[in-house]
């Protein structure tokens, strides 16, 4: 049978989803601060390494020494307090963006994993500082059966998700391995002792690397959790849609749903989005891929038996 339906449709937003989505995009905003705070930072410290390493004969002994201290302290400063305030901000954000997609996609919300809602006066007040372009009046949601739509727009999300994240953990891995590499020729180049390019520059890239190693296994880990839930989901998905019609297939999956958007928190939670001039890069490409990807999904479920008329309803009794 053949389905001529658009691949997608389009669910109207709110004002309170609309609510949600500018208070969400203000705290990611925040995080992608911090994280930028925190790598500047790092990067001028272990810029100034790589200066007295090369110009150790000028620069002398007290600037080394005094820069190997403010490396530590720094080090320091990154692990015990400003990790910890990031966090608590990254956590408020993946809390607004489960109660949008909880709202839009009507799934019930899990206090035992996330706890409490943000307050609706928050919301608001976060809303109020949102200052992009106004938000999306719809949502493109897949022109399938309830919760096969839900369950194919998570699919797509982890899928993006994943493919982004590890791409930015592999340009992250790459970037930290060839400052290591420069420290090294640079050093070679002086011909500086051991403990001249431990103090000089190990001690004030010291930040770097620990928020490069962060960045990249939190990263990656993210996106391998991502492809592995989204591959699980595709499969049950294919195996039960001959069947979407009996009302026990039906709640398992409802069931499912709300066990991947757990993951999905859960990711977001671990760590932030990646910058937005990152995502800007491949953001084209990107977004044919995953809509084509998306049409093809659907297709998939269809050719696998998803009936996409409603359950009929039993007659009235006389």
């Amino acid at each position: 049978m053949t389905d001529r339906r658009p691949a997608v449709r389009q669910r109207p937003i709110d004002p309170t989803l609309s609510h949600l989505l500018r208070a969400t995009a203000v705290s990611h905003a925040r995080v992608r601060r911090l994280a930028a705070l925190r790598l500047a930072i790092s990067a001028a410290l272990a810029g100034a390494g790589l200066i007295a390493v090369f110009f150790g004969a000028v620069t002398g002994k007290p600037f080394s020494v005094t820069l190997s201290v403010i490396g530590v302290l720094w080090a320091l400063a990154y692990s015990l307090g400003l990790a910890s305030w990031s966090d608590r901000e990254l956590h408020r954000a993946a809390l607004l963006q489960e109660s949008f997609e909880v709202r839009l996609f009507q799934l019930p919300w899990n206090c035992i994993l996330c706890g409490d809602e943000i307050s609706p006066e928050d919301v608001r007040h976060l809303s109020s500082r949102y200052r992009g372009d106004p938000p999306r009046d719809h949502h493109e949601m897949p022109n399938l059966p309830r919760p096969f739509d839900v369950l194919a727009r998570q699919q797509q999300n982890l899928s993006w998700g994943s493919r982004v994240r590890r791409r930015y953990a592999q340009v992250v891995m790459l970037a930290m391995t060839g400052w290591a590499m420069l420290g090294l020729i640079t050093a070679m180049l002086r011909n500086s002792t051991i403990t001249d390019l431990f103090v000089q520059w190990c001690v004030p890239s010291l930040g770097m690397f620990m928020l490069g190693w962060d960045t990249f296994r939190e990263q990656r880990r993210v996106a391998t959790d991502r492809r592995r839930v989204c591959g699980y989901s595709r499969a049950r998905c294919a195996m039960l849609a001959p069947a979407n019609l009996d009302p026990e297939v039906n709640r398992d999956l409802c069931r499912m749903a709300r066990q991947v958007q757990d993951q999905l928190f859960l990711s977001r939670r671990r760590a932030p989005r990646v910058p937005r001039w990152f995502f800007r890069r491949y953001y084209t490409q990107d977004s044919s891929d995953f809509t084509a990807g998306l049409a093809e999904a659907r297709s998939t479920l269809l050719a696998a038996g998803l009936h996409t008329r409603a359950r009929p309803r039993p007659p009235d009794r006389p």
